[in-house]
């Protein structure tokens, strides 16, 4: 496992991040949570509003961390297993997405990542919720 940093931006320790899908399950597992896979690209204004400001607010980072295990998906170099998980979505969401994963790695639910805070924040407790 990585150090925690997000693996592509550079952005605050609110939130500690993986990049190996078999880490965050691992943890998920282990914390009694749910994964968040952010899928998106360095290069993305989405995906660094959303990693960067969204995210990084303390309500949702907070309730982030306490509910799921959050995972960095690089659409443009993806880790083993990530690739297939986007590709099996029913309805593909540009970059950047948000996966919710069980602890089991069964899809939830997806949504697009550019979506307001409290929005986001709504987006992560039906997920937190969700058999």
């Amino acid at each position: 496992m990585g150090d925690g940093a997000h693996p592509y931006l550079p952005v605050g320790r609110l939130i500690h991040w993986h990049d190996r899908l078999d880490e965050a399950l691992a943890e998920a597992r282990a914390s009694n949570r749910r994964v968040l896979l952010v899928h998106g690209r360095a290069t993305c204004g989405g995906t660094r509003a959303l990693v960067e400001k969204t995210l990084a607010k303390e309500e949702i980072a907070e309730f982030l961390n306490g509910h799921f295990v959050a995972l960095a998906g690089d659409a443009d170099h993806p880790a083993a297993g990530l690739e297939a998980i986007v590709a099996g979505l029913a309805r593909r969401e540009p970059t950047p997405l948000c996966v919710y994963l069980g602890a089991d790695g069964a899809v939830l639910s997806s949504t697009a990542g550019g979506r307001p805070p409290a929005v986001l924040l709504n987006d992560m407790l039906d997920a937190s919720t969700r058999k």
